[in-house]
């Protein structure tokens, strides 16, 4: 489905120039049937009136698209086909150069929609045919299944119902046997033919729910021994049917498994709320920890692309797995990059990792991607929708218990930031020894002030702001030569130095109630 969106996602090659000032290889490019090479390098084959392309032709796009069809005062409209460069293609109507009433769309995986479009996107009733053999026959809206629907897949299953935003509406977060376990019987102990059981398996896995012939088979919840959850429908040892199943990293999928596998996802979600799920536990440790959600977006579809934010955030997420950054382990640090950072799966990762700092910890948040006054905006803004206002961000920390909170935001687009070779342990020990002397509280880093954009610079290959970003941590900033940055001296040099490279059109701001020397790393 991605792949088809990403694809009607793309704007079609715009309207060619007008025929007098491309240049006329052969017949009539006036009035009349001609041949016409534009100064882009196109080509166009067909009927002319008045210098314009109209009636039939054939546009051929130096991209390596063309079109053949209808055309009305140079614009594709009525009939017409269109077939991309990576062998995909739409053959039905066009109204002022884009897909518009009804058509039919094949992309080069082979997915194939027939049905209505409205301004380039499924719009209207449809049937999509998906290359893996199911279908879905119902409404859609802006390129995605919305409304009522039926879809079929290749098993033979039949799924009826509403769907929104491209997802399944079912009870996923239910818990398919809510009763008491506890007394349930033993079927590892006792045989169990029919009914309600509990099995546990020679893997540790363990299984709650209908028997079947002496085995589990039927609804049940299904408790795997890495921390996955899965309730549904169960056969042969396995998910197979409709279920949910809730990962350890916070996703929960909604699908119609088989024999284990899954066949088809329905719904996908990082939000339900903390009863639908297990509940977060503190981290209760002397110990400092530092607990991290690292955001890259850089992909938007209602957004121009960005360049360096995804790369950003990958170079952070390894900066602080390495000794100067607090050499953080996987279960202290998320990571969401590009279609993973939704504005739902941004918060999930915010409060489910921000609750589990204790009264001694470091909460970090960074975000590299567009941003709006008074939001950061995540991969799925939609102009209107999702965004992810600072009020919120500041709620979340607020709950937390983390004695150190630290926001870093170039809340336009952010270049790379180090990633450093392995120094001596010792420097690890100095940073946390750094972080229980410091009194602690709130710090937010931003790139520039609210009425301003952030940035970028290709010389510097990266966002001004996260250049001297970088170049502060590594050890620029360390203004008392003690070998450790703190979010003072760091705020300070980025100050200077962004305002010096841009001739002041860009600040950096710093604010909240904080410790001046609260460290941010440690310098080799």
């Amino acid at each position: 489905m991605r792949l088809l969106l990403s694809l009607l996602a793309v704007v079609v090659n715009v309207m060619p120039l007008p025929a007098q000032l491309g240049k006329c290889i052969k017949g009539n490019c006036v009035n009349g049937y001609g041949e016409l090479v534009l100064p882009s390098g196109d080509e166009y084959k067909g009927d002319f009136l008045q210098g314009k392309f109209h009636g039939q032709g054939i546009m051929y796009f130096k991209s390596g698209d063309k079109y053949l069809g209808a055309w009305a005062s140079h614009r594709r409209e009525g009939r017409g086909r269109y077939v991309f460069a990576d062998g995909s293609e739409y053959l039905g109507q066009f109204i002022q150069d884009r897909f518009h009433g009804k058509g039919v769309m094949t992309n080069a995986v082979g997915n194939r929609y027939e049905g209505d479009f409205r301004d380039g996107l499924f719009d209207g009733q449809g049937t999509m045919h998906y290359a893996d053999g199911s279908t879905f026959v119902g409404q859609w809206q802006q390129g995605k299944r919305n409304g009522e629907g039926i879809m079929s897949l290749r098993n033979g299953e039949r799924l009826t119902g509403t769907w929104q935003n491209d997802q399944y509406q079912a009870a996923w977060g239910s818990v398919l046997f809510p009763g008491d376990t506890v007394s349930l019987r033993d079927c590892n102990t006792n045989y169990c033919l029919t009914g309600l059981g509990k099995y546990t398996y020679k893997n540790g896995n363990k299984f709650v729910g209908d028997f079947r012939d002496g085995k589990p088979e039927g609804s049940g919840i299904v408790y795997y021994t890495n921390g996955d959850r899965y309730e549904g429908d169960w056969k042969k040892d396995a998910p197979n049917g409709k279920g949910v199943m809730h990962y350890t990293d916070g996703r929960v999928v909604g699908a119609v498994w088989e024999s284990g596998a899954l066949l088809k996802e329905l719904f996908s979600d990082r939000t339900l709320t903390p009863s639908e799920r297990s509940t977060v536990i503190v981290d209760y440790d002397k110990a400092v920890k530092i607990w991290a959600v690292v955001i890259g977006a850089a992909r938007y579809t209602h957004m121009p692309i960005l360049r360096y934010t995804d790369d950003d955030a990958y170079q952070i997420f390894a900066f602080l797995k390495s000794p100067e950054g607090g050499a953080l382990p996987d279960n202290q640090i998320r990571l969401l990059i590009d279609e993973d950072a939704t504005r739902s799966n941004i918060l999930y990762a915010l409060r489910t990792t921000f609750a589990r700092a204790d009264d001694n910890d470091v909460v970090l948040f960074y975000f590299s991607g567009h941003g709006i006054e008074g939001a950061f905006l995540p991969i799925d803004y939609d102009g209107v929708h999702n965004k992810l206002l600072h009020s919120e961000v500041r709620d979340l920390l607020a709950s937390t218990r983390a004695k150190h909170k630290i926001v870093v935001a170039d809340a336009c687009h952010s270049g790379g930031l180090l990633a450093l070779k392995t120094p001596l342990h010792l420097q690890v020990q100095k940073l946390y020894q750094a972080f229980e002397e410091s009194r602690g509280g709130t710090a937010l880093l931003m790139s520039s002030k609210s009425e301003e954009y952030s940035l970028e610079d290709g010389g510097l290959r990266s966002g001004v702001f996260s250049h001297f970003l970088i170049r502060g941590l590594k050890g620029e900033a360390d203004q008392n030569g003690d070998k450790i940055v703190g979010i003072q001296e760091l705020y300070n040099y980025v100050y200077r130095q962004v305002r010096k490279y841009t001739a002041s059109v860009q600040s950096p701001t710093l604010s909240g109630v904080f410790d001046p020397n609260m460290p941010i790393s440690v310098v080799r």
